[in-house]
C-alpha cells in the first residue's frame, strides 16, 4: 500500500482513541527564577519534574507554571550559565505550591543537560556513559552562518559539511557526515522522533557519493532550542541508520518572542545573504503553549571560477581572438528558503499531555554546470552561437508532522505518537538544448521529480523499578511501525527523447549527437518508480547504577523490513566513577542499516567529466536487466560493530574535559560503483538500446571499512567582576577510515578492464575528509556587551585524480578559519551584532598542476581553481550584521 494513499489523519485518529480518561485532576507549581547576583529574571530556563515527562520553560519575566499530579515532587531548574538547582515541593489536589529559584553562576557548557542517549532522566554530558555534545541556543546564534548544517559544523569537530559545487542536485541539498562515515549512517531526530530523508541520492563525485541524507537545512535555526549529538553507535537504541551516531534537534518551547534580521556579503562582493526570522510563543490558556518559528533566507551565488584556456570556436573563426573566457562558474548556487515550524504542548490533566510539532519548507535553487563551448558537439549553435552555461533549477518541498500523547499510568511514563515526513525534489533545466531536436529544441526543460517519505507509529514506555541496586532499574520498552516510500516521476519528453536530428554543422555535421537536455537529461519513463516498504521494530533498554559510582546500560532492538528481512542488535554501555572528578566510560554495540529505497531503485543519466572528457553515465537499479548483465547482485544490509572508551574529568565545577576513542567496522558497505566507461561497455549498452550513454554504474555492497578516531571536548569558565563571564571551549577530532576489503569485480566487467570500486572512490572514502579538526572558541560577556572569537583548523584532504597520471594527485593542506563577532544589547529588548566569518580570508589550496589549452590538469583547463572537497568552502571572508528585537 502506497504511503501517499495512507491519510495522515487516519493515524492521528488512532491517538484520539486512547483512554484520555486516565487524566486526573492535579495541582500546580508556580514560581520565578532569577539571577542570584543581579536579581534579574532568567528567561528560557528549563523547569523539569524529576522522573517525569512534565516540564516547561520560564517566560521572559522569569516566571513559570507547571501542572503536576498530587504528591511530592523534585523540581529541577537548568539554564545556560548557571548551576543546576532543585527543590522538593508537595502539592495537593487542586492546590498551588510556590517554588522560587535564585540561580548561582557556574556557566560550564558541558553541564547542559541532554536527553539523547538515555531513556532515564536527563543528565549532563559529563555524566553520560557515551559522548554527547550539546549545542546551545546561544552557541547556535553566535556566528553569521545562517544554515543549520553550517552551524553544526562550526561547533562540532566530528561533523563535516563540504560545500559542493557543480554536482547537480547535490548543490541544492548538500550531504553532511559524522565521524567520517556516510551521510545516511547518522540518524537525525527532531524532538526525539525520526526525521525523514531527502529524496536526493548523491551520484556525482562528492563526499557522500552513493548515499542519501537528511536535509538539516530544512530545519530553521530560529526554531531550535538546542542540538544534541550522540557520538556513538546507537542502532540498538534508536534504530538502523544510527551507525555513526544520532543528531537530535530539540525545538523551542515557551521561548521569548523575537524578530531577527541578518544581512551579509563576501568581501568579493557576491554571496549576498538576507535572512529574517520570527519566533513567537502563544500560550494556550494556563495548560499549554504554541511555539511558532518562521524563516526567510535568500542567498545570491558566489563564483570563484578561473579562465577557460581552451579554444572556444572552430579553427579559423575570427571570434576566437576576442572570445569571452570567463564563462564558467564554481561556487555556491543561488538559494531562497521559506519555512516554518510549530511546536505545541497541552496538558489534558495532571498526568497526560497532548503534543505535536510540524514543519514546512520550500526551497528554490539555481546552480550551474560546465560551460558548453560554441565548438562543442553538445551545442546547438543556431540557438547558442557563443555557447551556453546550463542551469539546474530546483523546487524542493519538505514537510513533516508529529502528533502524540504522553503521560504516566501506574508508574509507567508512556508516549504514543504518529509521524509523517516527505521531501519532494523537482528538477528544471534552463538555458540549455537537446542536440537531437536541432534548431527546434527548447531551452528550458522540466526534468522530473524525486519524492521520499515516511509514515510511522511509535509507542514508548519507561518505568523505574527498585531492585536493590544503588539506583532504580530504569526499564524502557517500545515499538515502531514504519512505512517508507520512494517515487521517481519522469520529465517532459523533450528533456530525454531522441529527436532524430543529427549534428547540424561543424566538423561533426551529420553525426549522432548527445540525447537529452544538456547538464541533466530528464528522467525517462523507464526510470519511473513508485515503491514502498514496511518496517516493524521493538526494543528494550535497561539502565541502573549497580553501585553509587558504577552505571551500566543494556539495550537490544529487533527490526524486520519487508524487503530485507530481520536483524537483532544490542548495546552495552557503562560508566565507572573513580572519584567525583574522574570517571571511565565505554560502550560496545552492533548495528545494521538496510539499503534505502533510493539506493535500490534510483536510476538516471548524468554528465560527468573525467580528464576533461564528458561522459553520459547511466545509473542502473541493481534489479534492472542491464545492471544484472554487468554483474550487479541484490543489495543487502550493512552490518557494523562500534567500540568506544574514554574518560571524563571535572576537577572543579568550572572546568571539564572528556576524551573518547572509537572504532567502527562496517561490512558490506553500500557504495556507488565506479563509472564503467570502457568502449566495450558502451558497445554492450548500445546493443541493449542505450544509445548516447557512454558509461554505466550501479549500487553495490562492495566495501568493508574500519574507522578509528578520537574526540576530545573541553570547557572552562572564568568569572570576571559582578557580571563578566569568559567561556572557553575546545574540541579536537581525529578520524581515519581504511578500506579493509573490496569485492572482486564481476567477471564481465573484469573482461572489459573495469574495476568495481576504483581508486578515485576508495581514496575519497579514506582521505576525502579532514583526518583531524580542532575547534577553539572564546565567548566573553559583560553587562550588555558580548564578544565571540572562534577558530577552526580543518585538517588536510587528499584528492586522487581520475586516470593513470598520478602526478595530478594532490594533498590540500590544513587551514585555519577564524570568526569574530561583537554584540550589544539595548535594555535586553534590542540586540545588535556585527561580525566576520573567515576574517583572515582563508581559501583552500589551488590546484597545483598547471593547465593549458590542451592539458586540463585537475583544474579542468583552468576553470576550477579549487577542489570540491574543501570542508569550509571557497567563498573567503564573509561580513554580516544582525539585529534581534525581543517582545
Amino acid at each position: 500500500m502506497s504511503l501517499g494513499r495512507v491519510p495522515f489523519a487516519a493515524c492521528l485518529a488512532l491517538l484520539l482513541l486512547l483512554p484520555v480518561t486516565l487524566a486526573a485532576q492535579g495541582g500546580t507549581v508556580t514560581g520565578r527564577v532569577t539571577d542570584g547576583q543581579t536579581g534579574e529574571p532568567v528567561s528560557g530556563a528549563r523547569v523539569a519534574v524529576s522522573g517525569s515527562v512534565l516540564g516547561t520553560v520560564t517566560r521572559p519575566n522569569g516566571t513559570y507554571r507547571l501542572q503536576v499530579p498530587p504528591g511530592t515532587h523534585e523540581i529541577r531548574i537548568s539554564a545556560i550559565g548557571y548551576r543546576l538547582e532543585s527543590q522538593t515541593v508537595t502539592v495537593g489536589t487542586a492546590a498551588t505550591a510556590t517554588a522560587d529559584f535564585s540561580l548561582s553562576r557556574a556557566p560550564v557548557a558541558l553541564e547542559e543537560l541532554a536527553v539523547t542517549g538515555t531513556r532515564a532522566p536527563e543528565r549532563s554530558s559529563v555524566e553520560a556513559p557515551v559522548p554527547v555534545d550539546v549545542l546551545t541556543a546561544a552557541e547556535i546564534r553566535s556566528s553569521g552562518r545562517t544554515e543549520t548544517a553550517q552551524i553544526i559544523q562550526m561547533l562540532a569537530p566530528s561533523f563535516n559539511f563540504p560545500r559542493t559545487s557543480i554536482a547537480d542536485g547535490t548543490d541544492h541539498t548538500r550531504p553532511a557526515t559524522l565521524r567520517g562515515l556516510a551521510p545516511d549512517q547518522v540518524l537525525v531526530l527532531v524532538n526525539g522522533k525520526r526525521r525523514h530523508m531527502s529524496a536526493l541520492i548523491n551520484v556525482n563525485g562528492t563526499v557522500g557519493r552513493g548515499s542519501g541524507m537528511v536535509d538539516l537545512n530544512a530545519i530553521p535555526a530560529s526554531a531550535i532550542e538546542r542540538i544534541e549529538i550522540l557520538r556513538d553507535g546507537a542502532a540498538a537504541q534508536y534504530g538502523s541508520d544510527a551507525i555513526a551516531g544520532v543528531i537530535n534537534v530539540i525545538l523551542k518551547a515557551n521561548a521569548a518572542n523575537e524578530v531577527t534580521v541578518t544581512a551579509g556579503t563576501t568581501t568579493e562582493g557576491d554571496g549576498e545573504t538576507l535572512q529574517s526570522s520570527l519566533a513567537y510563543n502563544a500560550p494556550l490558556g494556563t495548560r499549554g503553549f504554541l511555539q511558532l518559528a518562521g524563516e526567510y533566507r535568500h542567498r545570491n551565488p558566489t563564483d570563484r571560477a578561473g579562465v577557460d584556456l581552451r579554444p572556444q570556436y572552430f579553427a579559423n573563426d575570427p571570434r576566437e581572438a576576442n572570445a569571452d573566457r570567463t564563462t564558467s562558474w564554481q561556487g555556491d548556487g543561488r538559494m531562497m528558503d521559506r519555512g516554518g515550524f510549530l511546536n505545541l504542548g497541552y496538558e489534558l490533566g495532571a498526568s497526560i499531555e497532548a503534543y505535536g510539532f510540524a514543519g514546512l519548507g520550500i526551497r528554490d535553487g539555481d546552480a550551474w554546470g560546465f560551460f558548453r563551448r560554441p565548438n562543442d558537439n553538445r551545442t546547438v549553435r543556431a540557438i547558442h552561437p557563443n555557447g551556453f552555461l546550463p542551469e539546474i533549477h530546483s523546487d524542493i518541498t519538505d514537510g513533516s508532522a508529529v502528533a502524540g500523547l504522553r503521560g504516566e499510568t501506574s508508574g509507567w511514563r508512556w508516549d504514543v505518537s504518529t509521524g509523517f515526513g516527505m521531501n519532494r525534489f523537482s528538477f528544471t533545466v534552463r538555458n540549455s538544448n537537446n542536440v537531437t531536436l536541432g534548431a527546434a529544441s527548447p531551452t528550458d526543460f522540466f526534468a522530473g521529480t524525486l519524492e521520499a517519505g515516511i509514515l510511522s507509529l511509535n509507542f514508548d514506555a519507561v518505568k523505574p523499578f527498585e531492585v536493590g541496586f544503588a539506583s532504580p532499574l530504569n526499564v524502557a520498552l517500545g515499538a515502531e511501525v514504519r512505512q517508507d516510500r520512494y517515487q521517481l516521476s519522469p520529465g517532459e519528453p523533450d528533456s530525454y527523447r531522441d529527436g532524430g536530428v543529427r549534428i547540424l554543422d561543424g566538423p561533426s555535421a551529420g553525426s549522432l549527437g548527445a540525447v537529452g537536455a544538456q547538464v541533466f537529461p530528464g528522467f525517462q519513463p523507464s526510470n519511473a518508480i513508485d515503491i514502498d516498504r514496511s518496517n516493524i521494530a521493538a526494543y528494550v533498554d535497561l539502565e541502573t547504577r549497580l553501585t553509587d559510582g558504577f552505571l551500566i546500560g543494556v539495550a537490544s532492538r529487533f527490526e524486520d523490513y519487508s524487503d530485507f528481512g530481520s536483524e537483532l542488535t544490542g548495546k552495552v554501555a557503562a560508566r565507572l566513577e573513580l572519584s567525583p572528578a574522574f570517571a571511565l566510560r565505554g560502550a560496545v554495540s552492533n548495528g545494521f542499516r538496510a539499503p534505502s529505497l533510493g539506493q535500490s531503485w534510483f536510476s538516471s543519466t548524468a554528465t560527468n567529466f573525467i580528464g576533461g572528457v564528458p561522459f553520459e553515465n547511466r545509473t542502473f537499479p541493481v534489479a534492472s536487466p542491464e545492471a544484472k548483465a554487468l554483474g550487479a547482485v541484490p543489495l543487502k544490509a550493512e552490518t557494523s560493530m562500534n567500540l568506544s572508551g574514554g574518560v571524563t574529568i571535572q576537577p572543579v565545577p568550572s572546568f571539564s574535559i572528556t576524551a573518547d576513542y572509537y572504532r567502527i567496522t562496517i561490512d558490506d558497505r553500500i557504495v556507488l560503483s565506479g563509472n564503467f566507461n570502457q568502449p566495450q561497455v558502451v558497445t554492450f549498452l548500445e546493443q541493449r538500446g542505450f544509445r548516447g550513454v557512454s558509461g554505466a554504474r550501479f549500487f553495490t555492497n562492495a566495501v568493508d571499512t574500519k574507522t578509528d578516531g578520537l574526540d576530545v571536548v573541553m570547557g572552562y569558565v572564568v568569572q570576571t567582576g559582578r557580571t563578566g563571564t569568559l567561556r572557553l571551549t575546545g574540541g579536537f577530532n581525529v578520524t581515519e577510515t581504511k578500506v579493509e576489503n573490496v569485492d572482486v569485480t564481476p567477471g564481465i566487467l573484469a573482461q572489459f578492464g573495469q574495476t568495481l570500486f576504483d581508486s578515485v572512490e576508495l581514496v575519497r572514502m579514506e582521505q576525502g575528509q579532514p583526518k583531524n579538526n580542532v575547534n577553539l572558541s572564546a565567548n566573553y560577556s559583560a553587562g550588555d556587551w558580548t564578544f565571540t572569537a572562534r577558530g577552526v583548523r580543518y585538517g588536510e584532504v587528499f584528492v586522487r585524480a581520475a586516470g593513470t597520471d598520478r602526478s595530478l594527485d594532490q594533498t590540500f593542506g590544513a587551514k585555519v578559519v577564524a570568526d569574530l563577532s561583537l554584540g550589544y544589547s539595548f535594555g535586553g529588548r534590542i540586540s545588535v551584532t556585527a561580525g566576520a566569518d573567515n576574517i583572515f580570508d582563508q581559501y583552500p589550496d589551488i590546484f597545483s598542476s598547471p593547465p593549458s589549452a590542451t592539458v586540463g590538469g585537475n583544474s579542468f583547463f583552468g576553470i576550477n581553481r579549487y577542489s570540491l572537497q574543501s570542508p569550509f568552502g571557497i567563498n573567503g571572508r564573509y561580513l554580516y550584521g544582525r539585529m534581534t528585537v525581543t517582545f
